[in-house]
């Protein structure tokens, strides 16, 4: 049957658990060549998606500056709400750009998204006139 004795069977035991683990850490934190901190999202796509929003973050501005301008919004309510959004859109721009540094693309993606859905909403508001 089994020739090991006890304590061989536990040194024998130790060392497979040991090699075991240390194969699961070596590869577990060594990334794979296809590894991506982004979930398939490329660096030159973060770049392209900060760059949109930054550009949308741009047309919601000058729409809600000019409809402010022209004293054409449909209330200071409105107005209060779009410059708290214009606020959360410049945040959340910096921490896109922070994610890109850190090489989390795909939360660039995801903040990015945030802020087009942000902008849009701006820009519809700015748009609405006084009643």
């Amino acid at each position: 049957m089994n020739n090991l004795k006890p304590k061989n069977r536990i040194k024998d035991t130790m060392y497979g658990m040991v090699s075991i683990v240390l194969f699961l850490l070596i590869t577990g934190l060594t990334p794979s060549p296809s590894y991506s901190s982004g979930e398939g999202v490329s660096p030159e796509e973060a770049t392209q998606f900060i760059r949109n929003a930054a550009h949308a973050t741009d047309l919601a501005w000058e729409e809600f500056h000019a409809a402010a301008i022209e004293g054409t919004l449909a209330s200071p309510l409105v107005q209060v709400t779009i410059e708290g959004q214009l606020h959360e859109v410049r945040r959340l721009l910096m921490e896109a750009r922070k994610a890109e540094r850190s090489q989390d693309y795909q939360s660039v993606k995801e903040i990015t998204q945030q802020i087009q859905a942000i902008t849009e909403n701006i820009i519809e508001a700015s748009r609405k006139r006084k009643p």
